[in-house]
């Protein structure tokens, strides 16, 4: 299966080193329903880092092989009493030996679902995975965005940082398009880069995501098992509605 991610990884931390505002809503979370916590989509680390310095047993599951990687790379220079765990697993085949307090599908992670029986299935199986009174936090793209995305194409400059090999600058870039009847982005992600030669190299990375509308995640919650859905509009739990940040959803077994 072809993985995206493989040609991102090199990028990824460099681009998300100061995103963790999203952090202590997670830590409340695995107050609120006890641990130990998965990471669903974990990438290299981000949460699960951030929770296990604070004493919360992680575990981390991805897809992408290479991500992992670079998440057991950064944990070899890391010391810290509790070490997340890592798995290779699509959240749809999981097969663990653990129960869980908390699962989290953090930002973004839940549109890389592009149908809703993947949904559906990803949602069952963390249902069936976590404790009787667990919590599923949810964390994606207001959907209503998908109505404001301009219908004619055209590259978005994104942010520039150093290239963590090199300490190039790198320009990134995106170019996208939304089917508004599949509820699906195109999405190409361009990092143009200077090496040591300074010769430009340009790295494409083509991606797909689904919004998921607020009553329509509530309606698979439900029948996954789901209650108590809390629809809240940013890490601060406050209430959902149009204008908000985020999709930002938090479920009980």
């Amino acid at each position: 299966m072809n993985d995206p991610y493989a040609a991102l990884v090199r990028y990824y931390d460099a681009e998300t080193a100061d995103y963790a505002v999203d952090i202590p809503a997670y830590s409340l979370l695995a107050d609120r329903f006890g641990g130990p916590v998965l990471d669903v989509g974990c990438g290299t680390g981000r949460i699960a880092f951030a929770l296990a310095r604070q004493g919360i047993a992680t575990i981390g599951i991805d897809t992408s092989q290479p991500m992992l990687d670079r998440a057991r790379s950064r944990q070899a220079d890391i010391t810290q009493p509790i070490q997340p765990v890592w798995h290779h697993i699509d959240v749809t085949e999981m097969a663990l030996n653990d129960r869980f307090g908390l699962a989290i599908f953090a930002y973004n992670g839940f549109m890389h679902l592009l149908e809703q029986h993947r949904q559906l299935a990803a949602l069952n199986k963390l249902a069936a995975y976590l404790k009787p009174g667990g919590g599923l936090a949810i964390d994606i793209a207001n959907p209503i965005e998908m109505f404001r995305v301009e219908d004619t194409p055209g590259l978005v400059i994104e942010r520039q940082f150093a290239d963590p090999e090199t300490g190039q600058p790198v320009m990134q870039q995106s170019l996208a398009t939304v089917d508004r009847a599949t509820q699906i982005m195109s999405l190409t992600w361009v990092y143009d880069r200077i090496g040591p030669d300074g010769v430009v190299h340009r790295d494409l990375v083509p991606l797909q995501m689904r919004y998921t509308m607020a009553s329509e995640m509530r309606l698979l919650l439900r029948q996954a098992g789901f209650s108590d859905i809390e629809l809240c509009g940013d890490y601060d739990f406050s209430p959902y509605e149009e204008e908000s940040p985020r999709l930002f959803v938090i479920a009980t077994r």
